[in-house]
């Protein structure tokens, strides 16, 4: 199985690609903010110049940041440009079960996490209690009815419980577009974006206190200084 991630970073310097044990591929940086918060070229240009490689894909992860709302940008794989060359098959939300409680929902990008996902990874089981484990779902279904609710350590989960379950219903709940012929030339596409999808542009870094400052410098910090 081939799979290709788009991981999104929310500051402006790319660290996670510097995480990576080994890089054996060509690393795309969608860097310099959320990017539910701007449905913009940069993640359609993205998905396009891995659809138009050579070497085909089965499925597209797209790791957002842990403050994205997902609905914007499942809403840009289902507008009229994307949803012709994707098929959006689940939103995925990992709940970490030690740090996990009511004040999250505080943040509407939280929320909106639950709400919208189609399964929920309720990871790091090890560090709670059962009890509070059960808690927690029962909190989780009092939010989205019905979840679908794994239990991981170490977000550790065989691959056909997440990919290629086609649980996503967003798709059915979208106005469906005339069918029409769609002409695909590497490195010549057009971007006629739907207007409504601006409608779901979130300010909700600024409404959730989300704050991203990036300092570089050409000497080592002195850690205590610091």
């Amino acid at each position: 199985m081939k799979v290709a991630v788009l991981v999104n970073e929310f500051g402006d310097i790319d660290i996670d690609s510097q995480l990576l044990v080994s890089i054996d591929e060509d690393i795309m940086q969608l860097s310099n903010g959320c990017i539910c918060c701007t449905i913009n070229d940069g993640l359609v240009d993205a998905v396009y110049s891995i659809l138009e490689r050579e070497e085909r894909i089965d499925n597209l992860v797209v790791e957002t940041t842990g403050v994205a709302d997902p609905l914007p940008i499942a809403m840009t794989f289902l507008s009229q440009e994307l949803r012709k060359l994707t098929r959006l098959d689940s939103i995925l939300t990992v709940v970490e079960s030690e740090e996990f409680n009511a004040d999250n929902f505080g943040s509407q990008a939280a929320l909106n996490q639950i709400i919208y996902g189609d399964i929920v990874l309720l990871n790091k089981t090890d560090f709670v209690s059962q009890e509070k484990l059960n808690e927690l779902e029962d909190y989780i279904n009092t939010v989205k009815e019905g979840a679908r609710i794994l239990r991981t350590l170490q977000a550790q989960v065989p691959l056909p419980f997440i990919l290629d379950v086609e649980l996503s219903k967003l798709d059915s709940q979208t106005p469906s577009e005339k069918d029409s012929q769609h002409h695909h030339h590497a490195h010549d596409h057009h971007h006629d974006h739907d207007e409504h999808e601006h409608h779901y542009h979130s300010d909700h870094l600024a409404n959730d206190g989300f704050v991203s400052v990036s300092f570089q410098s050409d000497r080592p910090f002195r850690i205590e200084k610091f």
